[in-house]
């Protein structure tokens, strides 16, 4: 095996040290140059003089969400993105939110205390639905789930999905669909492995992992804690910016293994404990603060059967319960004698309960004949809940699904898929959802794939039922709503070349969505009665264009891409709120790998254009359009590993332009005030994770 030369690698370290120092200094003010730099270092990086190498790894990746059978990412009729574990561990993640913030085309919007939820194709909130081994994760704060809180210890990949999959997993996938696939305990194999991960920002995480399997049985069980103390710039500062949380995973498998398939039962539990400390009151008679404590609850049991007969046909069946509990209690705290008692009035406290119990089921025939294959499914969702902030009354809904599709291939380079959903929904008249994927071969290298799709989203149970009133606040749920509606266009190109032991992939993509009926808080009444409704206020439209170029031997690899997307809010009963703003993404990703020595050096830097969209500020029932300048995250990271491969230590630094603040126009809500600041980091970091297995 060739080596990497001193020359190459000195080129490297000034190639990175130019890129930091010119995206420091211009990053603001010139961002058509930060552009033209992330270009230059693309370049570069494709024109390192590769070597002859034995052999390419191959990026035949495995998919399976919305397919027939697990298939690769070549014949897919779906574009799914891949985000693999050795991806994830090289890039020092533990949250998906810490994966997420590198991807084009994903925008994570970050908020201290409820934590961070995403955009896909500008589209976020209520309308991404994510999904663990396709059981769906519950529990919306502010209308997205906390990426923070979804752990990484136990992920084998992450299949990413953009556009309407409501055809594929119904009501919440609107706007896309993220499904995180689980490690699982393979037949005759053991597993037993520790890992620690710490950085100085005050995070410190351990895991586990222990399982056997034998003959047709096997059990895995994994845990994890996540420590991080809290973050604010001031460190003698009691009120972090950032709030100090304390995380527990635990999960327990069985799985039986039958011929050709197997039923696997899992458990999974996890606790967050956040506390938001006040500022110090102090005077000559007391020293004392408001502290409140928010305590978050996921317990999710799930079933799952696959069966494949002939080879030929496939039954997959999932059914699970989630639960989920947020509770919410305010202390006074002596700093004196750190006693803290509970403030006595019942609205500075709260506990709400939601369930859901759900079931999936498809059978597949994959070679009906030389030209079709199908898929026929069903699905059903029944969501409680229970609590004092929906009138302290039990409210419930359900939907009930039927879907099919077919994969039809009339010519020999064209595979079409048409597919079908039909929906009862217990409250909402559903619509019956199409959808329509093509993968055109020209040749081996290059193919083209589009898409139509229809949405739909049924209102929530909060923005239905929501009754938060106090002294404070006056927000109520609305069951006059309509559901939310979209279409989806999609069409882009692959190409992939591979010559000697070298792959170029290019990917040019174009994307277009509106949703109708889009559901926002509002102001409906006025003066000191002012109350405040979820109502269906705007529509929302997104287009716009993405393109990656990557390039790798098994040596190295480099990958640059860009994207630009528009976004349109037109808020009814406000005119002039019906234009587009454009907002730019580039991300840049190069690494190095010693395959002999079992080191690799890895970069990862994204930066986020300037946004800009109209808000309705539901305090003066009024528009504005407001913005997040632009910023970039820059990491560099490098790994290597000992014993066989036993052993694994990651090392690197994080937010290396020390990004934390970045100026921004905010609407303040109903919660909060207005705001001359986003949250965007936490600072320069540097971290270390060590993983250990024993067999």
């Amino acid at each position: 095996m060739s080596q990497f030369n001193v020359g190459q690698l000195n080129f490297l370290c000034r190639l990175f040290s130019l890129t930091v120092h010119v995206t420091k200094r211009y990053l603001l003010s010139h961002e058509p140059l930060i552009y033209s730099v992330f270009l230059l270092c693309a370049l570069s990086c494709l024109s390192l003089s590769a070597q002859r190498l034995d052999s390419l790894q191959s990026l035949e990746e495995m998919v399976v969400t919305g397919q027939y059978e697990a298939n690769s990412l070549s014949k897919s009729v779906l574009k799914v993105k891949v985000i693999d574990a050795k991806r994830i561990e090289s890039q020092g993640a533990f949250s998906l939110h810490q994966v997420l913030v590198n991807e084009l085309n994903v925008r994570v919007m970050q908020d201290p205390v409820l934590g961070s939820n995403i955009q896909l194709q500008g589209v976020g909130g209520n309308n991404i639905k994510i999904l663990i081994d396709g059981v769906p994760v519950i529990g919306r704060e502010s209308g997205g789930i906390d990426l923070s809180q979804i752990n990484l210890h136990s992920v084998e990949r992450i299949e990413l999905v953009e556009g309407p999959m409501s055809v594929n997993f119904g009501t919440d996938a609107l706007g896309g669909v993220i499904n995180i696939i689980t490690k699982k305990q393979k037949a005759n194999t053991k597993t037993a492995r520790v890992g620690a991960y710490y950085e100085s920002i005050g995070q410190a995480n351990a895991d586990m992992a222990i399982g056997s399997a034998s003959g047709k049985n096997s059990i895995l069980l994994m845990g994890n804690r996540n420590f991080f103390g809290g973050y604010s710039e001031d460190n003698s500062s009691r009120n972090k910016l950032w709030k100090p949380r304390t995380q527990y995973n635990a999960e327990l498998s069985y799985t039986r293994f039958i011929d050709k398939g197997s039923f696997r039962f899992t458990n999974q539990f996890f606790t967050e404990g956040l506390i938001d400390r006040g500022v110090p009151n102090v005077d000559w008679t007391q020293a004392s603060a408001i502290d409140k404590h928010f305590r978050t609850t996921r317990y999710t049991s799930s079933f799952f059967y696959d069966k494949k007969h002939d080879g030929k046909r496939n039954i997959n069946v999932i059914a699970a319960y989630n639960g989920y509990l947020r509770r919410y209690n305010t202390y006074v705290k002596d700093l004196v004698s750190l006693e803290e008692n509970l403030v006595p009035v019942s609205y500075e406290h709260d506990t709400n309960w939601f369930h859901q119990v759900m079931s999936r089921g498809t059978y597949a025939n994959v070679a009906f004949s030389k030209k079709m294959s199908y898929q026929l499914g069903y699905e059903f969702n029944h969501e409680y809940s229970s609590g004092s902030r929906v009138g302290g009354n039990a409210v419930n809904m359900g939907d009930y699904n039927l879907f099919t599709s077919a994969e039809l291939k009339p010519l020999k380079r064209l595979l079409l898929r048409p597919a079908l959903r039909v929906i009862y929904h217990t409250k909402y008249q559903a619509p019956v959802v199409p959808s329509i994927n093509f993968k055109y071969d020209f040749t081996e290298d290059l193919v083209l794939r589009g898409s139509y799709a229809r949405g739909f989203r049924a209102p929530s149970l909060k923005e239905l039922h929501l009754q938060f009133v106090d002294a404070a606040h006056n927000i109520r749920g609305n069951t006059n709503l309509s559901a939310e509606t979209s279409d989806n266009f999609q069409l882009g190109f692959t190409y992939t070349h591979k010559w000697f032991n070298k792959l170029i992939r290019f990917e040019p993509n174009l994307f277009y969505n509106h949703i109708k009926d889009m559901i926002d808080l509002a102001r409906v009444g006025a003066g000191n009665e002012a109350l405040f409704q979820y109502v269906n206020i705007n529509n929302f439209t997104s287009l716009g264009a993405a393109c990656n170029l990557e390039y790798r031997t098994q040596a190295y690899f480099a990958s640059l891409g860009y994207s630009l997307t528009g976004r349109k809010n037109e808020l009814q009963n406000f005119t002039g709120t019906d234009a587009f703003f454009y907002a730019h993404e580039w991300r840049l990703n190069a690494g190095y790998n010693w395959v002999k020595q079992n080191l690799s050096l890895n970069y990862f830097c994204k930066l986020n254009g300037r946004m800009q969209i109209y808000q309705y500020n539901t305090l003066q029932n009024d528009v504005s359009l407001n913005y997040i300048d632009a910023f970039a995250l820059m990491d560099v990271t490098m790994s290597k590993s000992f014993y066989k491969n036993r052993l694994s230590i990651t090392t690197g630094l994080k937010n290396i332009l020390n990004v934390i603040n970045v100026n921004a126009s905010l609407i303040g809500g109903v919660h909060s005030t207005g705001s001359g600041m986003a949250a965007a980091g936490m600072g320069r970091t540097g971290f270390i994770g060590v993983k250990y297995n024993f067999l």
